[in-house]
């Protein structure tokens, strides 16, 4: 898995956002906003999203900005938390000394 490119390109033979067949991963970003502030737009049109959440997600190829052709693969999304402030990892409790110690 990894992160897309704003200038990155899809290809899907379904799209449901709205988007051309092929398209940039900017214009995808705006339809999903355009998508989520619209409050109703019936159940046909919101079924037809509902795979793109899911764990499978949905077919496509991807075509790299720095890359030299088309990688099929499945879109999804995901949630992701960024905390405020980042936690302090935990003390690495083995010292490179034990080792040493050991041996003695």
């Amino acid at each position: 898995m990894s992160d897309l490119n704003e200038n990155d390109v899809l290809s899907m033979s379904h799209p449901n956002f709205g988007t051309a067949s092929t398209f940039k991963v900017s214009e995808l970003k705006q339809k999903v906003r355009e998508f989520a502030n619209q409050e109703n737009k019936g159940s046909a049109y919101l079924n037809a999203k509902v795979q793109w959440f899911s764990d499978k997600g949905v077919e496509c190829e991807l075509l790299r900005v720095q890359s030299s052709g088309w990688q099929k693969g499945r879109l999804r999304f995901k949630l992701e938390f960024i905390p405020d402030t980042p936690t302090a990892s935990p003390p690495d409790l083995n010292s490179p000394l034990d080792d040493l110690r050991s041996s003695l």
